[in-house]
C-alpha cells in the first residue's frame, strides 16, 4: 500500500533562498491607477455603443415573396420617399452574414413589422416567410399591446393566412392595410400609422390646420413615442386629472384608441391600477399617470376625447432618497445642474467642466452614468438624459418655429420633472435665434431634502445647438 509522506514547509528559508524580483512588481498606486484606466476604456465604449444604438434611425422590417418583388420595390420606394428606414433581406444581408440570425435581429430590434400577402405566397407550401412570421409572432408577444407593431398587406385580391397568434386570436384578427384596391390610401395608412407620433408626422406638421397659438398637452407613450395633442380644457384637482382633447391627425386618434382598448382589454378580475403609467405633461407640470376612463364624444360638428387620469404618487422614500455621490466635492445638487444643462442645451461632459473631466479621483465616466440617471426607475419606460429631446424635435418642425417653440418647451418640462431634476419650474423660455441654435433661459427649485435648508435654485442661461 502506498504512503504520502508529510512534510513541513518552511516558508521563510524559501523566501531567503528564492527572494521576490521586486523590479517586476508595480506599485499599488499604479495598478490601481492602471485598473482604472483599463475599465474607463470599457465604459466609454460602452457609453458611445449605447448613445450611438439610441441615436440610430429607426426602420420597418418588410417580409415578403420574392415573387412579389415589383410591387414591393414600390412599396419600399413610397415609404422611403418619407424618411422611413426599410430593412429588406436582399438589400441589408452583407456577404457572409449568416442570414437566419441578421432576420431574427432585425424583426425584434425593428419598429414595425409589414408582412405583404398575395395570391403567390397562399400558394407556395414553403418560403422564408413562414420562418419570419414565427419569429414576429413570437414577439409580438412581448410588445406593447397599445401600440401596433405587426401590420399585415394586401398586395392583390387574396385572403390572410388563418395562422394563430395566441390568446384565441388568428393573423385574420389584425386590421389589415389592402393596397389592392387603393394604392395611394393604403400607402397613406401605413404613413399614419407608422407616424405613430407627431413628432415624426411630417404632413401633419406642416398641413394641419392647428393654428400656431393653439396649446396643447404631452403625452409619452409606453413605447416611448411622443404626441402633442390640443386641448380644450384641462382639470388638474390633486392627483386627478380631466382631459377634454380635440386630436387633429389620425395618429393622434390612434394613440387615444389604444388607451382605450387597454382599459377594455383588461381581464376580468383584474385592476387597472396594474397598466403601466405613461408619463403626461402640460405647461410647467408633468407627472406619470395611469388611466381611469377614455370616451370618445362625436357630434355632428366634432370630436373630442375625455380622458381621466390619475397621477402617480412617488413614495418620499424615492422620491427623496440620496443618491451616491460619485466624485469628491461634487453634490447632487451639481449632478442636477449637469442633467438639466443635458436635456436643455445638449450639453455632454466633456464641454461641462475641465475640473470634472480631468479628474483622477473615480471615473468620470461614473459622472456620466450619474448624469443620465436611474431616472423613474420604477416604470419600464423610463427616462434617461442620453441627449436633449430638443435637436430631434427641430428636425420635424423646423418649417413651423412657433410650434416648435411651445413643443421643445413642453418636452422639456416633461423631462426635467420627471427625472427628479427639479421640482418646480420657476421660469424657462426658448427662443429661436436662428437655425442653428434655440435660446434656453432657465430657472427651478430642486427638491427640499433637508428640512432646514431652503431648496437648492438651478438657474442658467445658454444655447441648445439645432441640426442644420
Amino acid at each position: 500500500m502506498d504512503t504520502t509522506e508529510e512534510v513541513e514547509f518552511d516558508y521563510e528559508a524559501y523566501t531567503r533562498d528564492n527572494p521576490p524580483d521586486l523590479s517586476k512588481l508595480h506599485p499599488a498606486p499604479e495598478a490601481r491607477k492602471r485598473r482604472r484606466e483599463a475599465f474607463r476604456a470599457r465604459l466609454i465604449n460602452h457609453v458611445n455603443m449605447e448613445l450611438k444604438h439610441a441615436r440610430e434611425m429607426k426602420h420597418v422590417f418588410i417580409s415578403y415573396c420574392h415573387e412579389n418583388k415589383a410591387d414591393v420595390d414600390r412599396l419600399c420606394q413610397a415609404l422611403g420617399a418619407h424618411d422611413i428606414h426599410i430593412w429588406i433581406d436582399r438589400d441589408n444581408i452583407g456577404p457572409g452574414t449568416p442570414w437566419k440570425q441578421a432576420i431574427q435581429q432585425a424583426i425584434q430590434h425593428g419598429d414595425f413589422f409589414i408582412v405583404c400577402f398575395s395570391t403567390e405566397v397562399n400558394a407556395r407550401s414553403q418560403t422564408c416567410m413562414r420562418e419570419e412570421l414565427k419569429v414576429a409572432i413570437e414577439e409580438l408577444h412581448r410588445r406593447p399591446v397599445d401600440k401596433a407593431w405587426f401590420i399585415p398587406v394586401k398586395l392583390d385580391e387574396c385572403e390572410i393566412p388563418d395562422i394563430d397568434i395566441g390568446g384565441g386570436e388568428t393573423l385574420q384578427s389584425l386590421q389589415y392595410v389592402d393596397l389592392h384596391e387603393n394604392w395611394d390610401a393604403g400607402i397613406q395608412r401605413l404613413l399614419d400609422t407608422i407616424s405613430v407620433t407627431s413628432v415624426h408626422d411630417k404632413k401633419h406638421s406642416a398641413n394641419a390646420p392647428i393654428g400656431e397659438d393653439n396649446e396643447c398637452v404631452l403625452f409619452r407613450s409606453i413605447d416611448g413615442q411622443y404626441y402633442f395633442i390640443p386641448y380644450e380644457k384641462v382639470c388638474w384637482n390633486s392627483t386627478e386629472i380631466s382631459l377634454t382633447l380635440c386630436p387633429n391627425a389620425s395618429a393622434q386618434v390612434a394613440f387615444l384608441s389604444r388607451l382605450r382598448t387597454r382599459l377594455r382589454d383588461v381581464p376580468d378580475g383584474s385592476s387597472i391600477d396594474q397598466l403601466e403609467a405613461i408619463a403626461f405633461a402640460h405647461q410647467e407640470d408633468a407627472a406619470w399617470v395611469k388611466l381611469r376612463a377614455v370616451e370618445q364624444i362625436s357630434t355632428a360638428c366634432e370630436t373630442v376625447w375625455e380622458i381621466h387620469l390619475k397621477e402617480e404618487t412617488v413614495s418620499s422614500a424615492y422620491k427623496n432618497r440620496t443618491e451616491p455621490v460619485i466624485l469628491e466635492q461634487l453634490t447632487l445638487d451639481r449632478v442636477a445642474e449637469l442633467r438639466a444643462k443635458r436635456l436643455l442645451l445638449d450639453e455632454k461632459l466633456d464641454a461641462a467642466s475641465s475640473s470634472l473631466t480631468q479628474t483622477t479621483v473615480f471615473d468620470q465616466m461614473l459622472l456620466e452614468v450619474q448624469i443620465r440617471g436611474e431616472l423613474s426607475s420604477q416604470y419600464g419606460n423610463r427616462l434617461q438624459a442620453l441627449a436633449s429631446p430638443i435637436p430631434e424635435l427641430y428636425q420635424h418642425f423646423r418649417k413651423t418655429p412657433e410650434r416648435f417653440k411651445k413643443y421643445a418647451r413642453l418636452i422639456s418640462v416633461l423631462y426635467l420633472k420627471l427625472s427628479g431634476t427639479v421640482e418646480d419650474i420657476l421660469h424657462l423660455e426658448v427662443e429661436l435665434l436662428n437655425s442653428a441654435a434655440l435660446k434656453v433661459n432657465f430657472r427651478g427649485r430642486r427638491s427640499q431634502f433637508d428640512v432646514n435648508k431652503e431648496p437648492v435654485l438651478l438657474e442658467f442661461e445658454g444655447n441648445c445647438p439645432l441640426p442644420q
